[in-house]
């Protein structure tokens, strides 16, 4: 029997019992709506997790003032030390590209009758990193850290907060008592994890001025960015930065690091891990959906059998061979799958552009919306998915309908 003969038939047969055919379709379109939207729900956010964890400096190696409570010594160091002159004798180690040091604390802020409370950062020209935009003005500069200036970059969330009618430039702000001039705002990118408010001034301001406790004390910054120039060597990296700190620091074998690393190289391979055990898991889920659905194909194909028993038997009386038979209900069982296929991938365009849509109108600022998308491979592997259980779903059926005996089946009623 030719192909497009079979799929002619089969088409007349699902268009003569309308209300079964939409039923058994549902369930297919069901199932496939489920697998698609569940593995593209999956996907979008391994995407935008995947953007969130590239501003966590995966590249570098995060040094903290903080002792290391995970390290194997037996006695924790008593408190953290990490003065500027370890920050320079980091930077002269070989194969130290750059390193970047930062003091952290908190406090108020006020512009005019604006109050707020954020992260305040002593920092250096090199805390601006690629995925930090200036959307206005400028960053800070060598000169400022040198000259003391008492000159501030703003986040985009705390410039929104303390300068509301949008001309942060050139105004003042007040942080513990010290009178500030805004020169620049920015935004961060992959801002969900990492928030916002966030006022940036010279280092030397924050410890000299700002926080002068600092300035003669064991934590002159708070925690520092080293960059390898050959990101494959960070492990002996961080080795010869433990062994000149312990050194520096004079510490004993029986003494634990007065400071310690923040390894989001793990971190981020950690939750990727996660995320794709949580995506594998919602592709099985939907898995189940479209089973069910080919159950009911199944089901509907065995009914259609029985209702075709006499068709059958006429069939093979003029000719008709078992390969024919088998062909015949096989087309009908993939076409039916297809049928319900395409529907699911419409189903499935539906739901993520809502939920899109949805996440921007309720959450604007998490940025998970332009993430949100239909994956393609997902549509695929769902369709081919489909196909598979149309086929499998129609092979006992269209197996029995072969072994049809044409007299018995001329008989029936």
């Amino acid at each position: 029997m030719k192909l497009y003969e079979a799929l002619r038939i089969a088409l007349n047969s699902l268009l003569s019992n309308k209300l079964r055919t939409l039923l058994a379709t549902l369930g297919i379109a069901i199932g496939i709506a489920a697998v698609s939207t569940l593995l593209s729900v999956g996907n979008s956010f391994q995407r935008f997790a995947q953007n969130q964890f590239a501003g966590l400096e995966t590249d570098a190696l995060t040094l903290l003032a903080q002792p290391d409570y995970m390290g194997a010594a037996p006695i924790p160091a008593e408190q953290p030390r990490l003065t500027a002159a370890d920050i320079e004798a980091i930077a002269a180690l070989p194969g130290v590209r750059e390193v970047t040091a930062r003091y952290i604390s908190g406090g108020e802020l006020r512009a005019g009758p604006a109050i707020a409370y954020g992260n305040i950062i002593g920092a250096d020209p090199g805390f601006l990193r690629p995925n930090m935009e200036l959307t206005m003005g400028r960053f800070l500069t060598e000169q400022d850290v040198a000259e003391r200036a008492r000159v501030a970059v703003l986040d985009l969330f705390l410039a929104q907060q303390l300068f509301p009618d949008g001309r942060p430039l050139g105004r003042a702000l007040t942080v513990r008592g010290l009178s500030f001039r805004v020169v620049g705002v920015y935004s961060q990118e992959n801002s969900f994890f990492f928030g916002g408010g966030n006022l940036v001034v010279p280092i030397s301001v924050a410890r000299d001025r700002l926080f002068p406790e600092a300035a003669l004390g064991s934590v002159q910054v708070s925690e520092a960015t080293i960059y390898a120039e050959d990101v494959t060597q960070l492990d002996a990296l961080q080795a010869a930065v433990v062994s000149l700190l312990r050194s520096r620091h004079k510490l004993g074998p029986e003494h634990g690091n007065d400071f310690s690393f923040q390894d989001f190289r793990q971190f981020a391979e950690a939750n990727n891990n996660v995320l794709v055990g949580i995506t594998a898991f919602l592709g099985v889920i939907g898995g189940i959906a479209l089973l069910v659905g080919g159950i009911g194909i199944a089901n509907i194909m065995l009914v259609s059998v029985a209702e075709r028993t006499r068709e059958i038997g006429l069939r093979k009386a003029v000719g008709a061979r078992r390969s024919d038979i088998m062909q015949q209900f096989l087309v009908e069982a993939v076409a039916l799958s297809l049928i319900g296929g395409l529907a699911g991938v419409l189903i499935t365009a539906f739901l993520v552009n809502l939920g899109a849509v949805a996440i921007q109108l309720l959450i604007p600022g998490s940025g998970i919306a332009p993430f949100l998308l239909i994956d393609a491979q997902a549509v695929v592997l769902a369709l081919a998915f489909a196909s598979v259980v149309g086929l499998i779903a129609g092979i006992y059926p269209a197996i029995r309908a072969s072994r049809l005996s044409p007299i018995d089946a001329l008989r029936t009623n």
